[in-house]
């Protein structure tokens, strides 16, 4: 009998912890539950909780592949630029995120899509057709967006330099696949206006292809200075053999008019000199200066030899 009754409360013991963990876990997914449903209110709320609670999960998908804010993203950073309403005015472009690239070139994330449409498709249970209509509004916000983005042109209205494309960020996966799946084209489309559409499985795919990118671009660029400068290096040693060979013919047409000058003057057969001596030691004429005599290798003038005057030759 006392085997039995303490089988009994040993029973009692394993239910109670039982359900006192069965009651935590309980209240643990109830938590969660409305957490995820609390987020999904958000991005489906007005357009400020939208952007807000995108920009949270834009920065929880960073910061769990080890980007830094202030180091490897910024969020919120305004440009102030004219207003092309009022050129008096300033106004500020706030775009969500700046991903540094490597180059001090920054890409331009934006996380305000509304995901309202997407929600009602998803909870739309009984009517099918309201359940279609939801789904095209879903689709036609997201393709709204691309154009709104695209309208924006941040590569000329930014103070600063930016990748070519804007990349728009679709918070929630479903959403993002559900534009996919049902409209095929929409990535093509958003790529034409200058858009990358991403979601969060994608999004630092889409990061490292874009850093890929610049880097490939900055090689091409260093190829292209490479080359530019090999060409004006060329032009110049052009231009400045040109010189030297005007030179060159400059120097010898000189140097043929000097001969000529010093065969005349004092080294060539009945010069003048010989003649002035001449006269001299026969009339007995005085003089206060002496000639100067020269040696027959000061009276040489070489000519220079341009080797491509003697046509092709091999080193």
């Amino acid at each position: 009998l006392l085997k039995s009754v303490n089988s009994i409360e040993q029973h009692k013991t394993t239910i109670a912890k039982y359900t006192t963990a069965t009651e935590l876990k309980n209240k643990t997914d109830a938590e969660n539950i409305g957490f995820l449903k609390n987020w999904a209110e958000k991005l489906t709320g007005s357009n400020r909780y939208q952007g807000d609670v995108g920009e949270k999960i834009l920065k929880r998908v960073l910061n769990s592949c080890e980007y830094l804010e202030g180091r490897d993203f910024t969020c919120q950073e305004g440009d102030k630029i004219i207003n092309t309403d009022n050129e008096n005015e300033l106004k500020t472009i706030r775009p969500d995120i700046y991903v540094k690239m490597t180059d001090n070139t920054d890409l331009v994330i934006d996380s305000k899509v509304s995901l309202d449409n997407w929600k009602n498709w998803v909870n739309e249970k009984k009517d099918e057709e309201l359940k279609k209509s939801h789904l095209k509004k879903h689709i036609k916000s997201v393709n709204d967006h691309i154009k709104t983005l695209s309208s924006k042109k941040y590569t000329h209205s930014l103070k600063r330099k930016v990748f070519s494309s804007t990349v728009m960020f679709v918070a929630f996966e479903a959403g993002y696949l559900a534009a996919l799946e049902h409209d095929p084209d929409i990535g093509e489309k958003a790529y034409n206006q200058n858009v990358i559409l991403a979601g969060p499985g994608n999004i630092m795919a889409i990061i490292k292809i874009v850093e890929t990118l610049k880097a490939k671009e900055r090689q091409i660029q260093g190829l292209n200075e490479m080359t530019q400068s090999a060409s004006q290096l060329y032009e110049k040693y052009a231009t400045l053999k040109s010189y030297l060979k005007k030179l060159v013919t400059s120097y010898n047409s000189h140097a043929k008019n000097l001969r000529s000058v010093i065969n005349s003057g004092w080294a060539g057969k009945a010069n003048l000199e010989k003649q002035i001596i001449n006269l001299k030691e026969k009339h007995g004429i005085s003089a206060g200066k002496n000639i100067e005599k020269t040696l027959p290798e000061e009276d040489k003038i070489e000519d220079i030899e341009d080797p491509e005057d003697k046509g092709p030759y091999v080193n």
